[in-house]
């Protein structure tokens, strides 16, 4: 069994959905896509972001990012902008639990605060108790500019809600799941 880690981040758009995206990875593979990934980034800036780059430097990036070794999967729960999104998040965390694969090792979330961690670690907490076969799973919070990996599911997750030309380039790599009302 290969290990996988588990790199995850919202995307959050007027379109009435709250995106999780999940990239994983072999555990083996992930110093090589760090390095990968460095070369991407715009000149002059420390990290990859997407929703503050230009159309021609996100295409760049998304022609790089999909040759990448890794899987990627967008839950999307309803969700109104403005509105707490603590339930559409919990439920996509929940989903998400639901379909890890048992060689999953490590969950890396982007961090949105020590006062929002909570609220994630109690529900992966909760959601990683129904699944015998992830005991030994961990999970921790990591800020963008200390966790390069968080770009893919930033770029990933991006690009599925923007559609068009962009969503179009990561259908082949990016599995969509759409939850529920109860989100």
């Amino acid at each position: 069994m290969t290990l996988r880690h588990a790199f995850i981040d919202e995307s959050i758009r007027n379109d009435g959905w709250y995106r999780l995206t999940v990239v994983t990875i072999a555990a083996r593979d992930v110093n090589r896509v760090v390095r990968d990934l460095r070369p991407l980034r715009p000149e002059g800036r420390q990290r990859l972001h997407f929703s503050s780059e230009g159309d021609a430097v996100r295409h760049r990036i998304l022609d790089g990012v999909t040759r990448l070794p890794f899987s990627a999967t967008t839950f999307a729960a309803p969700y109104r902008r403005g509105r707490n999104d603590d339930p559409a998040r919990g439920h996509c965390l929940e989903a998400m639990v639901d379909r890890l694969a048992p060689e999953v090792a490590l969950l890396v979330l982007d961090s949105r605060g020590p006062h929002r961690d909570v609220v994630d670690r109690r529900v992966l907490r909760g959601a990683l108790a129904s699944r015998r076969d992830l005991e030994g799973v961990s999970y921790v919070h990591r800020g963008s500019r200390d966790e390069p990996m968080l770009a893919l599911p930033d770029v990933i997750g991006w690009a599925v809600g923007a559609g068009g030309r962009f969503g179009a380039k990561v259908a082949p790599i990016a599995e969509q799941v759409f939850l529920g009302k109860d989100g």
